[in-house]
């Protein structure tokens, strides 16, 4: 009996030693990674200093001033299935309290929106009216981290200003809902994550549906402009968004894409989720047509921002190899601009008071285009 106890006892002392040697990497941790790292052969990444040409850019490039229109129907086919955006407006809006919001200033009230889709799932949103309005809109979309609660001071900047506020999040974030569907061949899915959306038909339509939807409805209030904000998965569905639907005047991703060539260069870092680098579409319309596209057009400018140290992804100097030739590009058309900034001051994934104040310099600007 005695044996065993001190079996158990051994066996027991050292599976807590072993937890503890990979999680607090005390001795002999090193040793065994020596000996792990002699053993497995070292890759390199050869694209990691791989210089793209203007001429191998130009490859790239799908997108002119003769053929935007006829790509524009390309890539909605390619969200919608069709090359018609969706006539859709919200199902239900009504007015609530949310203590969360209460003391925001110049907030007059709140609605909530929602927008059912198929397979049953809910976009669900607010609307922040200003006391004090200067008719103007900005729909704020928020990334892969929550609800858009959690873009409370970016609401509570603009709202200050007089603008009304469209509140989003992405599909199974925040407010949203997580159905239980069924699928042809594979059988019932808890909708838990982004991943599992794309087995679903045309699955980047429930990340930019309920989007087009509330420009529906905008275009019904008489705003004098719209606006887009988005940050992180946010500036993803922000910079897609405003290539497709032209009726979106400002677009500012934040911390939301890198072209394809810029992520597989460090793709640990910057290759993303599936609606980033699905391939249906980014060999038919990809992230430089789609900047473009977004920039371009009367009364028109797309201002992309990334946070030159996130914690997250997107970071560094990357986006000097492509935006320059953007913007030289978005001027060959009649009108619009492609504007660009590196934030550097902070170590976050997030938008910061210093890029909400270089976006509000571009929305405080005339623009005669």
């Amino acid at each position: 009996m005695l044996k065993k106890i001190f079996f158990a006892f051994i066996v027991a002392a050292a599976l807590f030693y072993g937890i503890m040697i990979g999680k607090y990497r005390v001795f002999p941790y090193e040793l065994i990674k020596s000996f792990q790292d002699l053993s497995e052969e070292q890759i390199t990444n050869p694209l990691e200093n791989f210089v793209y040409t203007k001429k191998d850019l130009e490859e790239l490039l799908s997108v002119t001033p003769k053929n935007i229109d006829s790509l524009r129907n390309v890539l909605r086919n390619e969200i919608f299935g069709s090359e018609f955006l969706p006539t859709s407006i919200p199902d239900t809006i009504f007015e609530v309290q949310d203590e969360y919001f209460a003391q925001l200033e110049n907030l007059k009230n709140i609605d909530q929106f929602e927008i059912k889709q198929d397979y049953g799932l809910k976009s669900i949103g607010y609307i922040f009216h200003p006391k004090s309005s200067n008719n103007r809109l900005i729909i704020y979309h928020q990334g892969h981290s929550g609800g858009f609660n959690l873009g409370k001071n970016t609401i509570q900047y603009f709202l200050k200003k007089g603008f009304t506020i469209y509140a989003l999040a992405m599909p199974l974030k925040g407010k949203n809902n997580h159905p239980v569907i069924e699928v042809k061949k594979l059988g019932k899915i808890h909708l838990e994550n982004h991943e599992e959306l794309k087995y679903l038909d045309t699955p980047l339509q429930y990340f930019i549906a309920p989007v087009v939807t509330m420009v529906n409805y905008a275009k019904k209030q008489n705003y004098n402009e719209i606006a887009m904000i988005g940050i992180s998965g946010g500036g993803w569905t922000t910079t897609v968004t405003a290539a497709l639907d032209p009726r979106i005047n400002y677009s500012f991703p934040v911390a939301g894409t890198y072209p394809m060539f810029v992520r597989y260069s460090k793709p640990s870092k910057n290759y993303g989720d599936f609606e980033q680098t699905h391939v249906g579409l980014y060999q038919k319309v990809n992230y430089l047509d789609m900047y473009i596209m977004g920039a371009t057009g009367k009364n028109r400018y797309q201002f992309q921002i990334l946070n030159k140290y996130d914690s997250c992804c997107f970071e560094g100097d990357d986006y000097k190899k492509y935006v320059d030739f953007v913007s030289e590009k978005v001027r060959a058309f009649e009108s619009g601009k492609f504007l660009f900034y590196s934030d550097t001051s902070h170590k976050q994934h997030k938008i910061s008071d210093i890029a909400l104040k270089q976006i509000d310099d571009v929305l405080s600007t005339d623009h005669p285009n």
